[in-house]
C-alpha cells in the first residue's frame, strides 16, 4: 500500500510518486518512472492525488498532534502549581508529558521539510518570514513575561531591570516556555544549510540520524550532570536547554520522516501492535530510569526534567504512539473532535502556548488557584480548563486582529476561519481522487508559519 502525505506542486514539477525521494537510496530504490496512466490508486488515509489548485492536502493527524501536545503543556505548568511539592506521580507525570518537546521539534522540521524539501528555497524571503513569525513574537512576550516577573526590580533598580531583560532575550530566560522560540530561530537560521545537508546525503540518511542521536544523548548527558563541570562544558550545562544541539535528533528525525513519507505513514499504520507494546515498554523503562534517578539521590523535580538521556527513547516512542492515534481518528467516520474544530485549535495553538503561562501566573497572583477548594487532582483539572479557555480565548481574539502575525505567529483568520482554508464537500471519491468532504486548503500543515510551537518546561 502506498500512502502519502501529500504531492508535488504540478505547477512547478512534473507529476510523480511521492513516495520517491529525489536520489535513490538502499531502502527505498527509484523506479522506472511510470507513464501518466500508471498513477497509484488514492488510499483514505493518505491520498496520492493533488487537488486541482496544486496544494497538499491538508492532514487532519497532525492538526490533532498539536492540540493533543498543547493540551499536554498546560497540564504540565498546571501541575507546577497544584502540586508546589510534587510526589513520585505527579512528577512522573510531569516526566511523561515532557515528550512534548520531541513532538513538537518534530512536526516542525517535519513540516518545513514537506514544503521546502523538492523546491527550491528563497532563503531571503523565507527567513524575512521566520523572523515575522517567530522573531517579533518572540521579543514582544520576552518584554512581556519580564514585565510580568520583574516588575519590582524595574520599579526600584531599573538598570538592573533592564539586564534582566537583556539576559532574557540573549538566552530565553524570561519565562520557562520561550526558549522553544529560541530554539526555532536557531532552526531557522541553519534551514538553510540543513535543508542541503538532508539533500547531499540523500542514501545515507540512517548514519546522519544515528549522529544526530549521539550528539543529543551527549548533550543530555551534560545537562543532566549532578554537579558543576569545568569550562565548556559547564557554560553548556547552564545554557544547553536553550541551544539546538540538545535537540538535535527530535529535529532531525522530522526533516527524514518528512523526506520519506510513505515509507514513515506506511510503517506505523502497519505495526499498530508493535508501536502500542512499544510505548508501553518504554513507559515501564521511564519509570525504572525516574526511580533510579530518585533512589540515587536526586529530588522529584530534577527527576522529571525534560533534558535527561531517557528522553532521547521516550520522546520519539511518543511521537510515534500519538501520531498512530492521530491517524486512527482521521480514519474515524465522525471523529471527536470534530475536523474543523481540531483545524481551528491548530491555528490558535502557538498563541495559546505564548499565552498560557501568563494567564497561569494571573491566576495566582490572583488567588484563584490557591483558593480552588478540591483535591490537587480535581484542582489541576479545573485549572486546566480555566486556563485553555483563557489562552484560546486570547488567541481567537488576536487571530482577527491585524497584529495577529506579531503576537501569536499566526497569519490573520478571516470570518470563522483562516482564510486559507477552503473545505470541499462535493467530490466524489474515486480512484483517483480525494474522499467525500475531505478538507484540503488549511495551510496550517502546508504552510510552514510557526506549526506545534510548545513545550513542557
Amino acid at each position: 500500500m502506498s500512502v502519502s502525505f501529500g504531492t508535488f506542486d504540478k505547477r512547478t514539477r512534473p507529476a510523480r510518486p511521492t513516495c520517491v525521494p529525489d536520489h535513490p537510496t538502499p531502502d527505498h530504490p527509484t523506479p522506472d518512472r511510470p507513464t501518466p496512466d500508471a498513477r497509484p490508486a488514492a488510499d483514505p488515509a493518505g491520498p496520492t492525488e493533488a487537488p486541482a489548485t496544486g496544494r497538499r492536502p491538508h492532514l487532519h493527524r497532525v492538526d490533532l498532534i498539536r492540540d493533543i501536545a498543547f493540551l499536554c503543556v498546560i497540564v504540565v505548568h498546571v501541575i507546577g502549581v497544584t502540586y508546589p511539592f510534587p510526589g513520585e506521580g505527579p512528577a512522573f507525570t510531569q516526566l511523561v508529558l515532557h515528550a512534548t518537546r520531541a513532538v513538537f521539534f518534530f512536526v516542525s522540521t517535519f513540516v518545513l521539510f514537506h514544503s521546502a524539501y523538492h523546491r527550491p528555497l528563497r532563503v531571503g524571503a523565507f527567513l524575512r518570514r521566520r523572523f515575522k513569525l517567530l522573531g517579533v513574537p518572540y521579543l514582544l512576550w520576552s518584554t512581556a513575561y519580564w514585565a510580568l516577573g520583574d516588575h519590582a526590580r524595574i520599579r526600584d533598580d531599573l538598570p538592573g531591570a533592564l539586564g534582566d531583560l537583556r539576559g532574557g532575550i540573549v538566552w530565553g530566560g524570561s519565562w520557562y516556555h520561550l526558549y522553544f522560540l529560541l530554539v526555532s530561530l536557531q532552526i531557522a537560521v541553519l534551514f538553510p544549510l540543513l535543508l542541503k545537508l538532508v539533500r547531499v546525503t540523500a542514501g545515507r540518511h540512517l548514519p546522519l540520524l544515528v549522529v544526530a542521536a549521539a550528539v543529543q544523548l551527549a548533550a543530555l548527558v551534560v545537562l543532566f550532570h549532578p554537579t558543576p563541570l569545568s569550562g565548556p562544558l559547564e557554560w553548556y550545562r547552564t545554557h544547553g536547554g536553550m541551544m539546538l544541539p540538545t535537540y538535535g535528533f527530535f529535529v532531525l528525525s522530522g526533516a527524514l520522516a518528512a523526506v520519506h513519507p510513505d515509507a514513515f505513514h506506511a510503517w506505523i499504520v502497519g505495526h499498530t501492535r508493535t508501536v502500542w507494546a512499544g510505548t508501553l515498554g518504554m513507559l515501564a523503562l521511564t519509570w525504572l530510569w525516574y526511580r533510579h534517578t530518585v533512589a540515587g539521590g536526586r529530588d522529584t523535580a530534577t527527576a522529571s526534567m525534560a533534558t535527561q538521556p531517557v528522553s532521547l527513547l521516550w520522546g520519539p516512542v511518543a511521537v510515534i504512539a500519538l501520531y498512530a492515534l492521530a491517524t486512527r481518528w482521521e480514519r474515524a467516520r465522525r471523529p471527536v473532535p470534530g475536523r474543523r474544530a481540531a483545524a481551528l485549535g491548530a491555528q490558535l495553538a502557538f498563541g495559546v502556548y505564548l499565552a498560557h503561562p501568563m494567564i497561569l501566573r494571573l491566576l495566582e497572583l490572583s488567588g484563584f488557584a490557591a483558593a480552588l477548594p478540591w483535591s490537587p487532582a480535581v484542582d489541576t483539572i479545573v485549572l486546566v480548563a480555566v486556563v485553555a479557555t483563557g489562552s484560546a480565548g486570547f488567541a481567537w481574539l488576536v487571530a482577527r486582529t491585524p497584529v495577529a502575525p506579531w503576537v501569536i505567529g499566526r497569519e490573520r483568520m478571516r470570518g470563522g476561519r483562516p482564510a486559507s482554508v477552503t473545505i470541499r464537500r462535493s467530490t466524489p471519491a474515486g480512484p483517483h481522487r480525494r474522499p467525500d468532504g475531505q478538507h484540503m486548503g488549511s495551510r496550517s500543515f502546508t504552510d510552514p508559519v510557526v506549526s506545534n510551537h510548545a513545550s513542557g518546561a
